[in-house]
């Protein structure tokens, strides 16, 4: 057992190094040449001129054409890109990767970073010689590096820095490179060959082949060890048993050239050939070709004289059809048999074995009552069961048919699904019940039985032995004699078909119109929204296929772990493109088989379909991406390496591709904008990446891809993307703004600070100087005279035995200790401020006045009373108080009037006919006398303005005027 291991290993270890070092794909030459894949692309493509001189394909896999006979042209795979400068008529590829443009006027090197490009940067001009010396038509990079040059006036070598002459000054057109490193020029005067800078003799060669020696067009040594050449009568071909002339040696060939796979091309005047070892086998005698390319990928890209650009790729899927021997081309069913046998079922035509070269089919002639084939299966005894839509089932074995149908106990003859567990039973699915055939033993299962419905699509059995059932009602497992229902599972049209290495069992759910692939394992339901298969077949490497609508091929080791809703599933899609001629299966039963040399067949409704894995291996190279357009508003431009935004924009597209020029149907791609994007987006066919009000600033554009075989480089390429702000988005207007806010805070926070400051200190110098005036007041009056009262009362006491002395001393006393009370009593009123009386200012005067004494009074309301600010009336009422106090208490006056007038403005005035007020005292002021001047700085703080007319022994009159904006609330 453990040899038999390792010679397993060995093998498997072996195979795999075989792998590795297989060449790249290119075109087979053992297929025909009509069955290559062509692509045609003209002007209606894109394609800038009709003329295709000259094809080069540079190392990140652009391919770069001369069209029309000095454009160059750029193509991704889909985009043509034609640039106006520099024009060029020679193309070639240095071992850095630059470009060399051969050019009217000398040389031109284009470095690689510019490709991507639509405007070249970096260039670097050379110039072979003077004159025609510098007209360059053709170029060619030797395997060891050196650069060749030829020229309307000769070849030229190119070596430290600097051009050196080589061979006849004449016109040279052509230079190509010998498996032996000699050089092979073609010039105005015909073939030389050069071995370093000597020149290889070939005497009496044209003799040889029968022309002029300017009549030997092309010559070619291919890697066989051959030499073909092209000459004005044909092809000859020599070897080391002499030159060959192949027939018909009478039409002018042009060119030879050999491809990756070491297919021989030939192209004439008109028609294109390949060579194989009968002669020349015709692809298009029609087309007229001027240049050759065999690309990295073994593609062949045909440059034609006014019809364009083709492509030649092999055709990675082949068709099997009635002309190959199938009974018809809507194949519903195949599978391989324990002896490598392909059998096939044909909707109404029978099952056929193929056994690799030839299709045998058997119908109703050999026993085959019905041959509507819709599944077959092979049972452990290696005996095929067929199942029929119409006619039962059949089993077949050492060449009979056997017939299962009503009359053996199968109730329903519309056999959909044909299933072998490993326990022997066959298990067929109809649209009405489910069977079970065990040990010659029938039974049915229904709705009775647990299943959900008793429509069976079809039955799967997995590793663990489990039987599960698909029903147009959801999934069920059969756990003893009796199904239960999977709850994981929509009530739907569920088709179990495969399962994986790992376990996960793989089911097609049906919800309306939409068909959708899910993975269970575990308690895990995955949903593979990419893909919508019936069958699956999984390869010796772990690779999954997967049949249905298209074929895909997914790389092992995807469904290991749940992947996040945005994270890509390596995946291959095959469509016409690679040769199918329909893009899905016919149906759901067993429509997928892997053959043991490495095939898998493929029922459709168009044939049969084969994919030979030895021929479809994978690649790990990465697509190059670019950006192309930038589209702001509905202005659109080229890119350029980055993306710059104007201030205020609110739409922007950005488009991207990448460079596949061999499938670029099968790349697809992702972006996310860092600071925009939470999450990977797919972009749609056309490439975009559409953004709306992108934040100020620079952001990252994150662009991933994959390759033609579904890989993804996840990690991508990044672009920046900035936005521009307007001034004030800026972060100098933003930093200035907010030095501006804190510097008006503080300015604000500081002017207050000082409002209340002087606030506090006009509230400070009032009570001060109210405490001053009551307490000179009181110093004045109410302490005179009580010291007056005590001097009296001294005075007294000196001779108490004096009885009349005490009586008037006390008589003098009380007068004045009654005086002393007024006096008091006044200091005191004057101190109560109006803001706790009523809001009536004509109320406060009354009893102001009625506190005065014995004068003959008058007081009179002129207007409506209104409503006052209590501060300003406040003010009002202590100025008003301190007039009318002043007038009682000083001036003698027999008479006091007081006038209060409501108007536009506010307007007190008092008078009497008093002693009047010295002038010295009403200019300046006098110390002790600080009512007088309180009422005027009372004024002024309220905007007032305040007279006093007075003189002595006329009276005094003053008037206080308050605007009414001031005074009033309205």
């Amino acid at each position: 057992m453990n040899d038999i291991k390792k010679t397993r290993c060995l093998v498997l270890a072996s195979l795999w190094v075989l792998l590795l070092v297989i060449p790249a794909r290119a075109l087979d030459p053992n297929q025909p040449a009509n069955s290559f894949l062509r692509t045609h692309f003209t002007i209606d493509e894109g394609l800038p001129g009709p003329v295709v001189d000259r094809i080069l394909q540079t190392k990140d896999g652009f391919l770069w054409l001369v069209t029309n006979g000095s454009f160059l042209t750029r193509f991704d795979g889909k985009t043509f890109t034609s640039f106006k400068n520099p024009r060029a008529s020679a193309l070639a590829v240095a071992p850095d990767g630059d470009l060399w443009l051969g050019a009217f006027e000398g040389l031109i090197r284009v470095p690689s970073s510019s490709f991507n490009q639509f405007t070249f940067s970096g260039l670097t001009e050379y110039q072979p010689g003077p004159g025609k010396a510098s007209q360059v038509s053709c170029l060619r990079f030797t395997k060891s590096g050196v650069l060749w040059v030829g020229t309307a006036e000769g070849l030229f070598r190119y070596e430290r820095d600097q051009f050196v002459a080589v061979g006849p000054r004449v016109s040279t057109d052509r230079i190509e490179e010998a498996p032996d490193g000699h050089l092979l020029v073609f010039n105005s005067e015909g073939f030389m060959e050069l071995a370093g800078s000597e020149v290889v003799p070939h005497p009496g060669l044209a003799a040889q082949l029968e022309v002029k020696n300017t009549e030997i067009f092309d010559v070619l040594k291919d890697h066989r060890g051959n030499t073909w050449y092209c000459t004005g009568k044909g092809v000859a071909r020599e070897t080391n048993e002499g030159i060959e002339k192949l027939e018909p040696y009478a039409a002018k060939a042009l060119r030879a050239y050999e491809d990756a796979q070491g297919t021989v091309w030939i192209t004439k005047e008109k028609g294109l050939f390949r060579a194989t070892a009968a002669g020349l086998e015709a692809v298009d005698q029609e087309m007229q070709v001027r240049s050759l390319y065999s690309d990295r990928d073994g593609n062949l890209w045909v440059g034609t004289n006014g019809d364009g650009l083709y492509r030649f790729k092999d055709r990675l899927v082949r068709m099997f059809t009635t002309t190959d021997g199938l009974p018809n081309d809507v194949i519903m069913t195949v599978i391989t048999t324990h002896d490598g046998s392909v059998w096939t079922g044909a909707n109404c035509g029978g099952i056929t074995r193929f056994d690799g070269k030839r299709f045998q089919t058997y119908s109703e002639k050999d026993g085959l009552l019905n041959s509507c084939i819709w599944s077959i299966a092979e049972d452990l005894n290696h005996d095929l069961w067929i199942g029929s839509f119409g006619g039962g089932a059949f089993h077949y074995h050492n060449g009979k048919f056997t017939q299962y149908s009503k009359s053996q106990g199968i109730t329903d003859d519309r056999i959909g699904h044909v299933y072998v567990a490993r326990d022997g039973s066959v298990w067929f699915s109809t649209p009405s019940v489910l069977i079970r055939l065990k040990n010659e033993q029938i039974r049915n299962f229904t709705t009775a039985d647990g299943l959900s419905a008793n429509e069976v699509a079809a039955v799967f059995e997995d590793r663990a032995g489990n039987i599960w059932v698909g029903t147009r009602l959801g999934l069920n497992r059969l756990n003893g004699d009796r199904f239960e229902n999977f709850a994981s599972t929509p009530k739907a049209v569920v088709i179990p078909f495969g399962e994986d290495r790992d376990g996960g069992l793989f089911v097609n759910v049906q919800v309306g119109a939409e068909a959708v692939t899910r993975r269970l394992y575990n308690d895990r339901v995955d949903e593979i929204k990419e893909l919508s298969a019936y069958d699956v077949v999984e390869t010796e490497h772990g690779e999954l296929w997967f049949g249905g609508n298209p074929f895909s091929r997914v790389q092992p080791g995807n469904f290991k772990q749940a992947r996040p809703h945005d994270e890509p599933l390596d995946y291959e899609a095959f469509s016409t493109a690679d040769g199918l001629t329909t893009s899905g299966v016919s149906g759901w039963s067993r429509s997928m088989a892997l053959t043991r040399d490495g095939k898998i067949y493929a029922a459709t409704p168009k044939g049969l379909a084969m994919f030979d894995l030895n021929l479809l291996r994978v690649t790990n190279t990465k697509p190059a991406i670019y950006l192309t357009d930038v589209t702001i508003g509905r202005n659109t431009e080229r890119a350029g390496r980055e993306v710059v935004l104007p201030p205020g924009t609110n739409h922007v597209e950005i488009h991207f591709a990448a460079v596949e020029i061999s499938a670029p149907e099968k790349i697809r791609m992702q972006y996310r904008l860092d600071g925009v994007d939470s999450e990977w987006l797919d972009a749609p066919a056309k490439p975009v990446a559409i953004f709306s009000n992108i934040p100020v600033g620079a952001h990252t554009l994150h662009i991933r891809a994959c390759n033609r075989n579904g890989v993804w480089d996840r990690q991508g390429v990044a672009f920046i993307v900035t936005q521009q702000p307007y001034f004030y988005q800026t972060r100098w207007f933003i930093a200035a703004m907010v030095a501006l806010g804190i510097m008006l805070v503080v300015l604000i926070y500081r002017l207050r600070v000082a409002q209340i400051s002087r606030q506090m200190s006009a509230r400070f110098d009032e009570r001060l100087a109210e405490r001053t005036r009551v307490a000179r007041e009181l110093h004045d009056t109410l302490l005179q005279t009580v010291q007056g009262s005590k001097m009296v009362a001294d005075h007294a006491l000196k001779n108490s035995a004096d009885h009349t002395r005490i009586v008037r001393a006390m008589e003098q006393l009380s007068t004045w200790l009654a005086q002393a009370t007024e006096e008091g009593r006044a200091a005191l009123q004057s101190l109560r401020s109006s803001t706790t009386e009523k809001n009536d200012l004509a109320e406060a005067f009354r009893r102001a006045i009625d506190e005065c004494g014995g004068n003959e009074k008058s007081f009179s309301v002129n207007g409506d009373s209104r409503e006052m600010h209590p501060v300003v009336r406040d003010e009002i009422y202590r100025i008003g108080y301190e007039a009318i106090r002043n007038a009682c208490t000083h001036s003698g006056a027999g008479k006091l009037e007081i006038e209060l007038t409501y108007a536009h403005d506010l307007t007190l005035r008092v008078s009497d006919d008093g002693v009047g007020i010295e002038a010295a005292v009403i200019e300046q002021g006098k110390e002790g006398h600080f009512g007088l001047r309180g009422m005027k700085e009372r004024a002024e703080r309220i905007g007032a303005k305040f007279t006093l007319d007075s003189s002595p022994n006329s009276g005094t009159v003053i008037t206080l005027v308050v605007p009414g904006r001031i005074a009033f609330r309205t």
